[in-house]
């Protein structure tokens, strides 16, 4: 009876979590830049997508489920339901839509809003967007995109991915700074 009781409460909480679908179209396409003063162009088939949320105010996080662009560059359009894990149905939620290429895999980046994972080749985001998060199953409002000219605060933008410096190069650009910074206190 008791195993039976639990199964019930672990089914309903499922049932209650909050969730997000993120639906974009060609109005609002993820774009990139291939290479410094490459022509912007809708990011590539096999562009990963992510969202990190937290509760209203709160820090992101990164879902742990990830979705990548399948059929039309630049439009994420699989129709998923992605479940914000502990949050409920109708709270207010914080987010905000990421999209990263990365040599050889579909490595998320890390954890922590902001921080990047290795093997990352370009990175980009929307910007911090408030909706209320919806139930197990897709319904009207859950789209959270708007065009590039849209002027909603609680929709995202069409964002582009820039290209991520190796940390080989940050490190030698930190080291210049550092040589030049020794240089000037030496004269």
């Amino acid at each position: 009876m008791l195993t039976l009781a639990l199964v019930g409460l672990s089914a309903a909480a499922t049932y209650a979590q909050g969730t997000i679908q993120f639906l974009n179209s060609a109005l609002s396409k993820i774009k990139y830049i291939d290479a410094p003063g490459a022509a912007v162009a809708d990011a590539p088939i096999g562009t990963v997508v992510g969202v990190f949320w937290g509760p209203n105010g709160s820090s992101l996080t990164l879902v742990p489920t990830t979705a990548t662009i399948t059929t039309t560059a630049g439009v994420f359009s699989g129709g998923a339901v992605y479940a914000l894990p502990g949050s409920q149905e109708g709270q207010i939620v914080s987010l905000k839509i990421a999209a990263w290429l990365n040599k050889g895999g579909q490595t998320p980046p890390a954890a922590t809003d902001g921080v990047r994972s290795p093997g990352i080749t370009h990175y980009g985001e929307s910007a911090v967007v408030t909706t209320t998060a919806i139930g197990p199953t897709a319904g009207p409002g859950t789209v959270v995109w708007q065009g590039a000219t849209g002027t909603n605060p609680n929709r995202a933008k069409p964002f582009e991915m820039q290209i991520v410096p190796e940390p080989s190069v940050v490190a030698l650009g930190a080291l210049g700074l550092g040589a030049l910074l020794l240089r000037r206190r030496k004269a």
